[in-house]
């Protein structure tokens, strides 16, 4: 008999309000529930987002957060007070919880790495923690899915890290 196992998503930009980002956490979700019918599922959104998501599979459960701006720092918080002891956690993008520490396996989706030649924010300090804080996540993380051969290749120019742990897994179509 196969073990059940707990599995938290990173679904703070479900939906098609975000777009790409959104539409891939959502197709995600949506085909993971069609075909496993066995591990436990824990959906992470934001609070606002809970009429985006309704699960249709019994072993999906969503769990609110804060605002998206505070997610990074509470999302630990978070599955402390629900006691959820996962075994895997997804995080779908960026940016990843500074401060989180884990006892569970990290995946981490990696879309791309423009931030770094059209930062997102003008103050070059906060380039720089951004590039700290992606770093932190690419070490943490125990697999890395790369939306592109490209993709791939950027990330190992720019951090240190066993490729092996690195595959490239191209988006689908809905």
């Amino acid at each position: 008999m196969e073990e059940i196992k707990k599995i938290g998503i990173d679904a703070r930009f479900f939906g098609s309000k975000d777009k790409g980002f959104g539409r891939y956490v959502e197709n995600l979700i949506i085909n993971l529930e069609n075909i496993d019918k066995i591990n436990q599922y824990f959906i992470f959104l934001n609070r606002g987002r809970e009429k985006e998501y309704t699960p249709r599979n019994p072993n999906f459960r969503k769990i609110l957060i804060g605002h998206n701006s505070l997610w990074p720092f509470k999302i630990d918080k978070k599955m402390k007070s629900c006691d959820l002891d996962l075994d895997m956690i997804h995080f779908t993008c960026l940016p990843f919880p500074v401060f989180y520490k884990t006892r569970n396996k990290i995946v981490l989706t990696v879309h791309d790495l423009t931030w770094r030649a059209f930062p997102p924010f003008k103050n070059p300090l906060k380039k720089f923690f951004y590039g700290l804080i992606f770093s932190n996540a690419i070490k943490k993380a125990d697999r890395i899915i790369a939306v592109s051969e490209y993709t791939k290749k950027d990330i190992l120019s720019f951090c240190k890290t066993d490729q092996e742990k690195i595959k490239v897994i191209y988006e689908g179509v809905s």
